[in-house]
């Protein structure tokens, strides 16, 4: 990293708490945990489908698999960022309703359709269908 930018940000939270270089140098460690944790755990993942968000600047990669008796939903974004979220499963009529369990602001939630079909969806309507992976 630019000497220059190292000290901008170590003098960006100067307030005596951790440094935004520290918050970022952490989250990188962060991930690196959450990468092991991953291949360690694989064996014991029931994949249920992978997808892809083929919107405009996105193509992230979705998967939704059972571990146990949870649900999960983990989505590697194309910066390299990932999410991995327990899901919340209800059946209804056309499918099987996913919610995060950490709960949603927006009312949004994801609809696995019995042609295995990912829709995103809010309280109004499903607006976006994800394209399914290559097996």
């Amino acid at each position: 990293m630019d000497t220059k930018l190292r000290v901008m940000l170590d003098k960006a939270i100067a307030n005596g708490s951790q440094s935004l270089l520290q918050v970022i140098e952490m989250s990188v460690v962060e991930k690196r945990k959450r990468l092991s944790w991953q291949e360690r755990d694989m064996d014991t993942r029931e994949i249920i489908g992978q997808w892809i968000d083929e919107r405009p600047s996105l193509g992230d990669k979705i998967t939704l698999y059972r571990q146990g008796d949870k649900l999960f939903l983990e989505t590697w974004y194309t910066d390299g960022c990932h999410s991995l979220d327990e899901m919340q499963g209800t059946v209804v009529e056309n499918g099987l309703k996913l919610e995060d369990l950490g709960g949603n602001l927006f009312g949004e939630y994801f609809l696995l359709c019995d042609d295995n079909s990912l829709h995103f969806c809010n309280s109004a309507e499903c607006f976006y269908t994800a394209k399914r992976a290559a097996a």
